[in-house]
């Protein structure tokens, strides 16, 4: 009888904690719908980087210099091509191409314009690229929280 019950106590804290997880991922669901909405590539848009699928993953519990256990809403391309594609583009922008840096600009300006929607500074939005090397995770491009640019848009 102990086995059952501690085994249903097992069971209910299970569903209470991936609960209370995805309830938690539930206030982003604005500001992602926002994001999918801006990355979306129109035939007017600036946004000429190509029709890129893009992968939106909130990551909780972010220490770092700007935020102290916070959320992060991580945006990248879905693809391996894609995530090289926005490499070479973020490379080429750092030596002076006009073209490229106004792409990083664009997309650093719709991360700043979004990050704004953030229920406080202590969540923020990443938008970049895998690193080839799985370990080194996302190579951010665009990155802010509610209140300030942490990679500052250089126009």
């Amino acid at each position: 009888m102990k086995k059952i019950a501690l085994f249903s106590f097992a069971v209910f804290s299970i569903v209470s904690i991936s609960a209370c997880t995805k309830n938690s991922d539930n206030k982003y669901d604005s500001v992602i719908s926002d994001l999918k909405s801006e990355l979306a590539v129109k035939s007017d848009s600036k946004l000429t980087i190509g029709k890129y699928k893009w992968i939106y993953k909130v990551v909780h519990n972010i220490t770092n210099a700007d935020m102290s256990k916070g959320d992060m809403i991580e945006v990248y391309p879905k693809s391996e091509r894609d995530s090289e594609k926005l490499s070479n583009i973020n490379t080429d922008s750092q030596m002076n191409d006009i073209y490229a840096q106004s792409k990083i600009v664009t997309l650093q300006k719709i991360v700043s314009k979004i990050a704004k929607k953030l229920p406080n500074d202590n969540s923020g939005i990443e938008l970049g690229y895998q690193s080839e090397q799985k370990s080194k995770g996302l190579i951010p491009i665009a990155s802010s929280v509610k209140s300030m640019d942490i990679i500052p848009i250089h126009d």
